[in-house]
């Protein structure tokens, strides 16, 4: 710059020609720094973004595994027994496998797609269980075509079932309540357990839950978990 305004002086240019040289070079570099930072912001955001995605990608494929390892030994023991089960629980498990291969992959399914999953979730587990175990799950639809995120509302389910009816010789239940109306998805899960497993660690599947909330509904949703004598109660709130 210093040395174009000395040609510039050199050639005889007036001092208000090479002011208003000095502002048109002065703007030109203004101008390309501006691009470069747009560009490298680009870079960042684009690089932030991917983190999200793998973080998320990473998040699901963490979803139990456990429960499909119990699925497939239970039945390896009614395939051996020729039970009249094993049909359905193959039909079953196909189900569920299929909605998280293929489903889990999805940003956004419809709410009655994830109840259809955690329904085919329960009957594959009362199939599994060789003691009764009573299950309520009421539904309140208000709107129509609402998405939310895969996989979002299996973990306290099977929370319910891994701390709660497993650890249970009899008299197991589980209550579910999900409302879905103009302002918000509400969730619920209630089950009783066993006393001296009140301290059971909730493990990586509460903590994997909390991460993906907090990626995808960050200031929009709240967990509230309440543990009373032998009752643990499950609260997901999320505004839409």
């Amino acid at each position: 710059m210093v040395l174009l305004l000395v040609v510039a002086a050199f050639f005889g240019i007036d001092a208000d020609v090479r002011v208003n040289l000095f502002l048109l070079i002065l703007i030109s570099f203004g101008f390309v720094f501006l691009i470069q930072w747009l560009i490298q912001k680009r870079n960042t955001n684009q690089l932030k973004a991917m983190h999200i995605q793998f973080e998320l990608d990473l998040l699901k494929s963490q979803i139990d595994p456990h429960f499909y390892f119990n699925t497939l030994n239970n039945l390896y023991g009614l395939a051996k027994r020729k039970s009249d089960n094993t049909s359905e629980v193959v039909l079953k498990l196909s189900e569920v496998m299929r909605y998280v291969i293929y489903k889990g992959k999805k940003d956004r399914v419809s709410i009655e797609e994830e109840i259809e999953y955690l329904e085919n979730y329960i009957e594959l587990q009362k199939l599994r269980l060789n003691k009764e175990t009573t299950i309520h799950f009421k539904k309140s639809l208000l709107v129509n075509s609402i998405e939310i995120a895969p996989l979002l509302l299996i973990i306290p389910l099977e929370n319910a079932f891994k701390h709660g009816v497993d650890s249970l010789l009899n008299d197991a239940y589980i209550d579910m309540i999900l409302i879905v109306d103009e302002s918000k998805i509400l969730f619920e899960v209630t089950n009783n357990f066993k006393e001296k497993d009140a301290n059971t660690s909730q493990g990586i599947g509460l903590e994997n839950l909390k991460k993906r909330l907090q990626i995808l509904y960050k200031d929009k949703h709240t967990i509230n978990i309440t543990k009373k004598n032998d009752i643990y109660k499950f609260e997901l709130l999320i505004r839409r």
